[in-house]
């Protein structure tokens, strides 16, 4: 299909080279030079033309012998002095989108017909997939455009490949698909062709139209027509010549153009295939020297309509040896499927494990970052703090034993908060150690650390309160599980806003010691309730956060609890609030 494509695409860029040179080797009418002269100049420098013409109003002079010049009126001498119309043909689903409107009427190659082809192109290409797709879509655009009063055919060849059935060829940037064919000429219909052969022809992309050349001459300044007699295909070329009025042009060698086609085709014969052009009757412009009989030419592997610019003309592909090439082609598809698979399986594998690994590093490092900015921060401000009460009693200008009492009180709590963070470094640099397990009471160290903190907790204005059994035995390290309480508490403290009520509710629940620390706060965002506990998380890591802290409070309450075989969890508390437990099993289980 690859090979056929491209043939398809060298030769619609072959028509578009032939055209433009066609425009400039045209320009020998324009210098004052007589008709008959100018022809017979046009004629020798540009091997395409073939009977130039010259169309001044209604009259129309054609330089040719006698012979051609008959064979050239009968054509379309009726055609360019406006008294008839010829079959014009374009693409359906441009047509279906352009509402059959006179704004992209085919092969007229012209810079308003490039600009309809880029305005309609996204939405042709997604009907063309549509219709592809759905058999319904595919019959409904059709009898759309022939209750419109186009004409619709069916193609020369009935490819052997469904795909190439459904494939439509691309439309030249430049040329739009006029093509203008003799009304007793056109090609049988679609219908007329499907009760002559058992197998029906693929449907043809291309649809057709009358129009007359008064119709195109207002719309463009020149343009590419051809035409199928039943001697064969004969193609018009035309423009008008600037600030004069007058139309010349001539119809094209089309032997010449054959023998440039098979020129730029590649080679025609390979081991496997056969690949040649058929013309508008189903020929091959050229054969290959075959030992083996010739291929069906009506039955191609693959085929592809050229485009509109060249009607009924197909590429086709035909196999030398159907048998040997499907076997390799089963050898070829099973070693590449392997190789993709294991190529596949190296990429994603690579490139997981590279993702991960940088997004762990990137990570990591944007953790420490933070981690030494809070700390520093953290550090700096109790620091501060306790300097700043100090300087102000060693002053002595305060008199007031009750302020200088206060001070005092604000340097303990700064003090005890530089104390818990420092124990908060310190226990994560000791992060996977191992603690001294004995037989204590956990209601009592959860009693013993809200009793220290209960006082700080009062100054800020929290109500505390304490619930529970009197009796929670568990192993563990009484320091490292007041620091987990501590933590916890802090927390609850920090993140309790205006609604400053704490609890803590001891009590043995199947077969675990579980602590309860109740707050009434913000709670936490659903989004980021599985982040909570990693290191150095928070919900706002800015330096101006109003909430201090390094990130690692409820990192270290969770380490310390499962290496005592616990855990520690949140859910949110009904009303509005958080509830983060302490789980630890009970020593007697």
């Amino acid at each position: 299909m690859a090979e056929v494509g491209l043939a398809a695409e060298r030769i619609d860029l072959l028509t578009r080279d032939i055209y433009d040179s066609l425009l400039v080797s045209s320009g020998v009418f324009r210098d004052g030079t007589s008709g008959e002269e100018a022809a017979t100049r046009w004629r020798t420098s540009d091997a395409m033309v073939n009977v130039p013409f010259m169309l001044d109003f209604e009259r129309l002079d054609v330089f040719g012998n006698a012979e051609d010049s008959a064979r050239f009126r009968e054509a379309f001498g009726e055609f360019l002095v406006g008294r008839g119309r010829i079959p014009t043909y374009d693409l359906v689903t441009r047509i279906y989108l352009a509402s059959a409107s006179m704004e992209a009427p085919g092969a007229v190659m012209d810079d308003t017909a490039s600009s309809s082809v880029r305005k309609t192109g996204i939405g042709r290409q997604m009907m063309e997939s549509r219709m592809i797709a759905d058999p319904e879509t595919d019959e409904a655009v059709f009898r759309q455009a022939e209750d419109e009063g186009f004409e619709t055919y069916a193609r020369n060849v009935a490819p052997q490949s469904k795909l190439s059935q459904k494939y439509e060829m691309e439309p030249a940037a430049t040329m739009a698909a006029e093509i203008a064919v003799p009304a007793q000429a056109q090609p049988a219909p679609a219908a007329a062709r499907t009760a002559e052969t058992p197998e029906a022809p693929a449907r043809s992309r291309i649809v057709s139209r009358s129009h007359s050349f008064d119709e195109l001459y207002t719309a463009y300044n020149h343009g590419w027509l051809p035409y199928i007699t039943g001697e064969g295909l004969e193609i018009l070329f035309w423009q008008t010549i600037p600030n004069d009025g007058r139309v010349v042009g001539c119809t094209l060698r089309v032997d010449i153009l054959k023998d440039r086609i098979a020129d730029a085709i590649p080679q025609i014969l390979s081991d496997a295939r056969v690949l040649t052009v058929l013309d508008e009757s189903g020929t091959p412009i050229v054969k290959p020297a075959l030992e083996s009989p010739e291929p069906d030419w009506m039955r191609p592997f693959v085929a592809r309509e050229i485009s509109a610019t060249l009607p009924r003309w197909e590429v086709g592909a035909w196999l030398v040896d159907p048998g040997s090439l499907a076997s390799r082609a089963d050898y070829t598809r099973t070693l590449i499927w392997i190789q993709v698979a294991i190529l596949a399986s190296v990429i994603i594998v690579g490139s997981v494990v590279v993702i991960r690994m940088l997004s762990y590093e990137m990570r990591v490092a944007s953790q420490k970052t933070t981690f030494v900015a809070n700390v520093s921060h953290e550090l700096k401000t109790p620091l501060t703090s306790i300097r700043l009460f100090a300087e102000l009693l060693l002053s002595g200008k305060q008199e007031s034993e009750e302020r200088r009492r206060e001070y005092l009180r604000t340097m303990m709590s700064e003090a005890d908060r530089l104390s818990h963070l420092v124990s908060n470094v310190l226990t994560f640099s000791r992060h996977g150690g191992e603690y001294g397990m004995k037989s204590i009471s956990l209601s009592e160290v959860a009693r013993d650390t809200l009793s220290q903190l209960e006082p700080h907790l009062s100054r800020q204005g929290y109500a505390v309160s304490y619930s529970g059994d009197d009796a929670l035995p568990i192993r563990g390290n009484r320091e490292a599980l007041k620091q987990v309480i501590m933590n916890l508490l802090s927390n609850a403290e920090k993140y309790s806003d205006d609604a400053r009520e704490i609890s803590l509710d001891c009590a043995a629940r199947d077969g675990f010691a579980v602590v309860d620390v109740l707050d009434r706060g913000r709670g936490v965002d659903p989004g980021i309730a599985g982040k909570i506990f990693q290191e150095f998380f928070r919900a706002d890591d800015s330096l101006t956060s109003p909430k201090s802290g390094t990130g690692l409070g409820l990192s270290i309450a969770r380490d310390i609890a499962r290496r005592h075989g616990g855990d520690v969890r949140y859910r949110p508390r009904e009303g509005g609030g958080s509830v983060f437990s302490l789980t630890l099993p009970l020593a007697d289980r």
